[in-house]
């Protein structure tokens, strides 16, 4: 076109809504003579963004390279020309490669300048999703309560600069989706409550604080060592995701967080997954009993590791009470990781069925060498 018509040759300034800079956009697969560095990436970008001279209002602007600190220069300037164009959706990813990790790069993370979304000319209510990852934060700053309108916000590997206690949500008012990944995080919890907010993950923050309050919280997704949670006024959790991480004891056993915490924090969710490892003894035949219930639970899934005394009885049979606390549940899966041996089974004589009304499906899957799985399917 730009052959034809001088003005047609720069018409795609003023008409470009998407800016998608990766690997794959801005060195060609095959030409081998370009060496993919980070500098030359940088060079590429800004060569790009030089060639619009206005700045057009962006429905995306997508940054994927491991860039780093010491090109603060050059990603700043990518920052500001960002909220020139007013990008409603902005993902700024630097997470490198195995071999970046291995080459001592862990601490030269690039710090994201919050406060060029902070200005008072409303510079900030245009975005609608942010997705960080491998940068850092400042957490003195208040820039993400000006975020007015975001309703999706994605952290991945984000470090924080400043003495953190814990991470306030910011009072974005119109947020409804919230992912917090592999983030140290001593706790999270709300300043306000998030009307909006419908679906939480957070996976390998190992926090040992969480108070959230949004009401209208439909799903729930935790990979964490075990911890008490607070989900205030969340009665509308249809599906919840619980993945325990082991502790420093070698011989871990959270049944009793099992049956004492998460039905008190999660008693309304309609699906739950949970995953734990379970070091299953005879003698740990005793566990805390709670008055709280799942009290709307209808489909239970549960992937567990086992270990412990393959003859044990009482110990696996403590698995039985999740029909306690779950009164109107109607499926059940039980996956233990095991061999296919096979034993010989022996059903204790005084042991009576327990009637369970509504329950319709029940499925229970691997470690067949275990005895107490056959009593616990009785």
């Amino acid at each position: 076109m730009g052959l034809v018509s001088h003005i047609w040759r720069r018409l795609w300034r003023s008409c470009c809504r998407k800016l998608v800079f990766t690997r794959a956009t801005m060195f060609q697969p095959r030409n081998r003579s370009i060496k993919r560095t980070r500098t030359n990436f940088a060079m590429r970008v800004n060569s790009f963004l030089r060639q619009l001279r206005t700045h057009p209002t962006l429905n995306k602007f997508f940054v994927k390279f491991g860039l780093r600190r010491k090109h603060t220069r050059h990603v700043n300037r990518w920052i500001r020309f960002c909220s020139a164009s007013q990008a409603r959706h902005i993902t700024i990813n630097f997470t490198p490669g195995v071999k970046d990790f291995a080459m001592g790069l862990a601490n030269s993370k690039y710090i994201f300048p919050l406060n060029v979304f902070s200005g008072l000319d409303g510079s900030s209510t245009h975005v609608r999703s942010l997705h960080l990852g491998y940068v850092c934060l400042d957490t003195t700053s208040s820039s993400f309560m000006a975020f007015a309108n975001l309703k999706k916000l994605t952290l991945h590997k984000i470090s924080f600069l400043g003495d953190l206690q814990c991470l306030m949500l910011p009072e974005c008012n119109s947020l409804e989706w919230l992912s917090i990944s592999f983030c140290s995080l001593p706790g999270l919890s709300t300043c306000q409550p998030l009307q909006r907010l419908r679906c939480v993950r957070l996976h390998y923050c190992y926090l040992k604080k969480i108070e959230l309050e949004a009401p209208n919280l439909t799903s729930f997704d935790l990979t964490n060592p075990p911890i008490p949670f607070v989900l205030g006024g969340s009665l509308k959790v249809m599906e919840a995701n619980i993945k325990l991480l082991s502790k420093d004891t070698p011989y871990g056993d959270n049944l009793d967080y099992i049956y004492t915490e998460l039905p008190a924090a999660l008693s309304h969710v309609h699906k739950l997954s949970i995953t734990s490892a379970l070091c299953i003894f005879d003698e740990l035949q005793g566990f805390a009993k709670t008055s709280a219930r799942f009290i709307n639970l209808r489909h239970l899934t549960m992937y567990l590791p086992l270990s412990g005394d393959l003859e044990s009885i009482g110990g696996i049979l403590r698995l039985a009470y999740l029909l306690e606390l779950a009164p109107t549940l109607e499926e059940l899966e039980l996956h233990a990781n095991g061999g296919d041996v096979d034993v010989g089974w022996a059903l204790r004589r005084n042991m009576l069925p327990y009637p369970h009304n509504k329950l319709k499906r029940v499925l229970i899957s691997g470690a067949s060498q275990w005895e107490g799985l056959m009593e616990l399917a009785y």
